[in-house]
């Protein structure tokens, strides 16, 4: 501690620290230095994977959330992804990766909030992955005028099921299938037959696929198809995601 020429105290007193501000003395607790459990720094290397798995999966799937999600998107993934991780106990604290994970609790994941998948389509798209790595998704039959949420501004709407393969080690995308079902809206009525798609997935052994889901409303003019989503109304979902080994 020093006292000044001027009665000013300055320096420190026991767990005080006191300085002279112009004309203001100012005393105040010491800074305190906080030193990082083990837990603690496990818990901050695993957030920093799930915050990278979700970059791997927020790239793989543009094509799905159109880059038109809500402003808490990512966050919201990370801490999924993290739940996801942390659902299997066997997981090491500090080494927990996405393809040991429980990664059925990807599913359903809405990229915009604003528009829930489910508000706009009233039937399920079905997956499975058998044991010889046969991923089969089934779109239900459905009817037109019922089932899916019309825009009064849309002339067309097409719903895009995609599904991309994430090899997580190697930092590398492929895609697994692309289907695209387009309805015309000035013509409603009818139903549309159940349909499967198969995939034979052993190619992408050691990579994680993810089935993402979107809903599109266009318009046309001249000719060209204009996209009427925005970040107001996108919606986009994970359908789900598997592990192939």
């Amino acid at each position: 501690m020093k006292i000044a020429a001027n009665g000013a105290i300055r320096g420190l007193v026991g767990n005080l620290v006191a300085r002279k501000i112009g004309n203001q003395q100012i005393i105040q607790s010491r800074p305190r230095k906080f030193k990082q459990t083990v837990a603690t720094k496990e818990a901050s290397t695993d957030f920093g994977r799930a915050s990278k798995f979700g970059g791997f999966i927020r790239a793989c799937l543009s094509d799905t959330h159109l880059d038109l999600y809500d402003s808490r998107m990512v966050s919201r993934l990370n801490g999924q992804i993290l739940r996801t991780m942390r659902a299997n106990p066997d997981q090491i604290r500090g080494r927990m990766c996405l393809q040991q994970g429980k990664l059925n609790r990807l599913a359903n994941f809405q990229f915009n909030e604003k528009s829930n998948t489910q508000d706009y389509l009233n039937f399920d798209i079905e997956l499975s992955l058998n044991e010889d790595n046969l991923l089969a998704i089934d779109i239900p039959r459905f009817k037109k005028d019922r089932d899916i949420k019309f825009l009064d501004a849309a002339e067309k709407m097409v719903i895009v099921i995609n599904a991309m393969a994430i090899d997580i080690v190697n930092a590398d995308v492929k895609i697994v299938s692309y289907t695209e079902i387009e309805i015309n809206c000035l013509r409603l009525g009818g139903w549309r037959e159940a349909e499967r798609i198969a995939v034979d997935c052993n190619a992408f052994k050691g990579s994680v696929i993810f089935v993402g889901l979107s809903v599109l409303y266009l318009n046309n003019s001249r000719g060209r198809d204009i996209l009427l989503n925005s970040k107001e109304l996108h919606p986009a979902s994970i359908v789900g995601a598997f592990n192939i080994t």
